[in-house]
């Protein structure tokens, strides 16, 4: 487990979206496994997890978002282990911001262009942006 409170903060989020991503690929794959979210209205994780881009280069996102929270949580444990080194720290930062910046994509689809929302999506997007503001934080040495 990673010591610092931001590393152990940033572990602890990207365990959580790596539980959603990995329930959302495995939904995917697998059609016995039901999925827990609404199919009508303006929340519809149905309409959001098969329209068009639901999907890049042929992968669900959610199998892109399982293999980011998986290169976030073993980045939070780079961090912690080199300390006393800023480059795993802004490595990290970087990766976050990717993230972030995939996460403001994903939801102007959802809006915009889809018109339904998936509330799978948003709790992945909300620990994304979590892990993104707890990166900069810990970059700014804030809390130390």
């Amino acid at each position: 487990m990673p010591s610092t409170g931001w590393d152990r903060a940033s572990f602890a989020a990207s365990l959580a979206g790596l539980a959603i991503t990995v329930y959302l690929s495995v939904q995917h794959y697998v059609a016995a496994i039901p999925l827990a979210c609404s199919s009508s209205g303006m929340v519809n994780c149905e309409r959001v997890l098969t329209s068009a881009y639901a999907a890049v280069l042929g992968l669900p996102v959610a199998v892109w978002g399982a293999a980011w929270f998986a290169g976030a949580a073993a980045l939070s444990f780079l961090s912690a282990a080199r300390a006393a080194a800023s480059w795993p720290r802004y490595l990290t930062l970087g990766w976050a911001a990717v993230g972030a910046a995939v996460v403001l994509r994903l939801v102007y689809v959802e809006l915009a262009v889809i018109g339904s929302i998936c509330l799978w999506c948003t709790a992945v997007h909300v620990l994304v942006i979590g892990i993104f503001v707890i990166e900069v934080l810990a970059a700014s040495g804030s809390g130390r």
